[in-house]
């Protein structure tokens, strides 16, 4: 018997979808504030998808959990409200977030941690569809790792260097337009650097690094979200210009006001549509959001973000990336193959490699920097 609060799926019509799909409820878990999670929530209800919502300060706060490896069949998430009985089998739209720092009650921290943690194994182990599993891609935390590991993939990526040497970043800059980014997934401002900025006269020191730099590249920019094999671009350009008359390339347009912006749909390249599903997939994710540049026919790939915030582009999409993730948390767990045991977030593997802070890394683009047709 289902949990109270829980929701199934309506039947579906034999019309309604490939054989491959069963009534089963989704369970969404996130935070209630997160925008991209309550627009998963809100669009797949609306197609109809029966959605089993998990506010994870709910069950921190007012609840308590119990999950099993390998599961029993008695795992469950408790809020203040209900007990969610949890389906290893079903599919799951997942966007963890630790909120321990943000507690200035220990008992609290030490909650969202032990949540947190748990749920993240869990859900590596289960049969299910899962977008996403938390061991998938966790590269995208560590820039310089990430970057090498997408030139390795076949993209062409721009030339960086992670450096606290003030000579080598200095000589880098030089060298060309850079930019200096985020060492790790946390989200900050992306700008342009010149030379000066890493001279013993403005200041720098070894202490400062390591300083993550990279090549700027021009064009315009692409977002493309991965669901499985559905690919779904969209092209972004200012809609002021520059003195010469051409759309100017913003270093990050998410900085930019929306109404500077121009969205529309775009058909990519097919061996680079190709590249990118096999890319997702073999990360083990479901879902991606892929950052591209467009420097006249060459395509740059600038990151790969294995929990996209989405909602901003599905809705000038009319709904299609949830529409397709719908799709995919709603097939039978054998389409997807048996479960495997994966990592837990935290948990090094014996070849991932190490990088040392005080020594430059570098990474130069990967054979797709060749012209795609």
């Amino acid at each position: 018997m289902g949990s109270p609060g829980s929701q199934a799926a309506p039947p579906r019509d034999a019309g309604d979808g490939p054989p491959d799909h069963v009534a089963a409820p989704i369970y969404a878990i996130g935070l209630g504030s997160d925008g991209t999670w309550r627009h998963f929530v809100d669009g797949a209800g609306r197609r109809g998808a029966g959605v089993v919502a998990i506010d994870l300060a709910d069950v921190v706060r007012t609840g308590d959990w119990r999950l099993a490896i390998p599961d029993d069949g008695a795992s469950r998430l408790v809020t203040g409200r209900q007990a969610l009985d949890l389906d290893p089998a079903g599919g799951y739209f997942v966007r963890l977030a630790d909120l321990s720092s943000l507690e200035a009650a220990p008992r609290l921290a030490a909650r969202w941690r032990a949540l947190v943690g748990a749920l993240a194994a869990w859900l590596d182990h289960v049969p299910g569809p899962v977008a996403n599993r938390p061991s998938a891609w966790a590269d995208n935390g560590a820039k310089p790792l990430h970057e090498a590991r997408l030139a390795r993939a076949g993209f062409a990526v721009p030339e960086s260097l992670t450096s606290s040497d003030g000579e080598r970043l200095w000589a880098f800059a030089a060298a060309g337009p850079t930019i200096v980014k985020p060492l790790s997934g946390v989200r900050a401002r992306t700008r342009r650097v010149a030379p000066g900025e890493f001279t013993v006269a403005a200041g720098f020191s070894t202490g400062r690094g390591p300083v993550h730099l990279q090549r700027y590249v021009a064009g315009v920019d692409v977002r493309v979200h991965v669901c499985g094999g559905a690919v779904h671009a969209q092209q972004i350009v200012r809609r002021r210009s520059d003195g010469d008359g051409q759309g100017a390339a913003a270093v990050d347009y998410r900085e930019l006001d929306a109404a500077d912006l121009e969205f529309s749909d775009v058909d990519l390249p097919g061996d680079l549509v190709r590249l990118l599903v096999a890319a997702t997939a073999e990360s083990g994710l479901l879902l991606a959001g892929w950052d591209l540049r467009v420097d006249g026919d060459r395509y740059w790939v600038l990151e790969a973000n294995p929990m996209p915030g989405y909602d901003w582009y599905d809705r000038r999409a009319g709904g299609v990336v949830t529409a397709s993730l719908v799709d995919l948390l709603t097939r039978r767990p054998a389409a997807f193959g048996p479960a495997v045991d994966r990592p837990t977030v935290d948990q090094p593997t014996a070849d991932q490699p190490t990088v040392d802070h005080a020594a430059p890394v570098t990474t130069t683009p990967g054979p797709a920097a060749r012209r795609m047709g």
